[in-house]
């Protein structure tokens, strides 16, 4: 089943750029240059001066790839000596909660979702992985990882426990009151622990879909070139257990952009083909407050889909039920399964977005967006730059490792896994031969 090696990972010279908390950056898609620029303002070394790109170029990743070995020439980033796992904690605040996240990195074999090895739970967006291969081909090294689960029977928590009793190689907080720390591991029995805790057990995609699917591309380009991938025959990855307390998965909302010429009355009437659909004003302060609370209750509820849909202008709230499966069966995915067919996020996609509003795969990138923060949602209809949005609840984590394990996906941007795994934590350089360590048991 899954394999991971130790590596010679990149990591900043902490000494010389002030420590973490100055060049760590968000695991978001890639940003626009001018969000890159407002993240890196002040600091010449910021990790998400990486993923600039230039628009006007073919490789318009290659300065950045420049940039990256440029870096290593001047000790700015530093290549570690000996192959190692890396270990991570990450203690986060959600409202006055602490809460704790544990795992570590490691090079991952790459293998298709066929093989049943590494399993993905939802579709990719072809915009996305199009970005994401041309910075692996830019840079040629994974910045940030693809962030997996393991089922492991508490085994990993035991020797993460033994790992973290001692001084982290690395500490520091962010800008929002969390703490990053850093352990390299270097002890042979340790690896060989870690290494058994995936041995004969697929890996579950949790967040970074794109980065695994472009690095499946990246490493078919490689070996066509050359006859062998070397490097790019592994992924970056940080692996959690499934069990672990600090995992949140939160809802993942729609934000619709254009209503493809409808009115309003239109789209409502036709939504009342298919759902319940209940309306109210929004109070005028703190609405975003009063909808985030609004998902929580429909969440604690059992049932069929229900979801919450701001209208336009952002002053009413429609609340939008399925009555009767027959009212949308019609109109769901032809051939999907009782695993996939009846979520929450498949019902949107199919009824909502693609029956009821017209958009399709050609058009979805363009007109919606996804994002897990209500109060953006909430700001931009109200400001008029989205048409309306559809709040929707999470998705249970045992939903997303049965859906995976039958060997299906979920729509696209179907959970956001919280918090992200930074970028610039730990870097895999998928351009040299000589920084994998022994591949362990099998």
């Amino acid at each position: 089943m899954a394999e991971i090696r130790p590596f010679r990972g990149v990591r900043y010279n902490t000494a010389r750029v002030g420590g973490l908390r100055e060049v760590i950056g968000p695991a978001e898609d890639i940003p626009s240059n001018e969000r890159a620029q407002a993240l890196t303002a002040g600091h010449p070394y910021h990790s998400v001066r990486l993923e600039m790109h230039d628009p006007d170029t073919a490789d318009r990743f290659a300065a950045a790839g420049e940039r990256f070995r440029q870096w290593l020439r001047e000790g700015v980033l530093i290549r570690d000596e000996r192959p190692a796992f890396y270990a991570y904690e990450h203690e986060y605040r959600i409202g006055d909660t602490l809460r704790r996240r544990r795992g570590f990195f490691a090079a991952l074999r790459l293998a298709d979702p066929a093989d049943g090895v590494v399993l993905p739970h939802e579709e990719t967006l072809p915009h996305n992985v199009a970005v994401r291969l041309a910075l692996l081909r830019g840079i040629r090294a994974n910045l940030s990882a693809v962030y997996t689960l393991v089922e492991d029977e508490g085994r990993l928590a035991s020797i993460l426990d033994q790992v973290m009793a001692a001084p982290p190689a690395e500490s520091d907080m962010d800008d929002e009151g969390g703490c990053h720390r850093l352990w390299i591991v270097t002890d042979e029995t340790v690896i060989a622990a870690l290494q058994a805790t995936v041995a004969g057990r697929p890996l579950y995609i949790a967040d970074g879909h794109h980065r695994y699917s472009a690095a499946l591309i990246y490493r078919d380009e490689r070996r066509a070139a050359t006859g062998d991938a070397g490097a790019a025959e592994y992924v970056l990855t940080h692996i959690a257990s499934v069990d672990d307390p600090g995992i949140m998965v939160l809802p993942i909302h729609r934000v619709v952009r254009a209503l493809n010429g409808s009115t309003w009355d239109e789209v409502l009437g036709h939504l009342r083909q298919h759902f319940s659909v209940s309306e109210e004003p929004l109070p005028p302060e703190n609405p975003a407050l009063d909808i985030a609370g609004q998902i929580e209750r429909l969440d604690a509820l059992d049932g069929p889909p229900a979801y919450l849909l701001l209208e336009p202008g952002g002053r009413r709230l429609a609340t939008l039920r399925v009555r009767h499966w027959d009212e949308v069966e019609h109109v769901l995915p032809p051939g999907s399964s009782g695993l996939t067919r009846h979520l929450d996020a498949t019902v949107a996609d199919a009824v909502v977005l693609r029956h009821v509003l017209g958009i399709d795969d050609g058009s979805l990138e363009e007109r919606v967006d996804f994002t897990p923060n209500v109060e953006q949602a909430v700001s931009e209809t109200r400001a008029g730059t989205a048409a309306a949005a559809l709040f929707v609840r999470p998705t249970r984590l045992r939903t997303l490792l049965a859906v995976a394990g039958a060997g299906e996906r979920m729509p696209q941007k179907s959970t956001y896994f919280y918090p992200k795994i930074p970028i610039g934590l730990v870097v895999y350089d998928c351009a040299t031969t000589d920084g994998l360590g022994d591949s362990g048991p099998s």
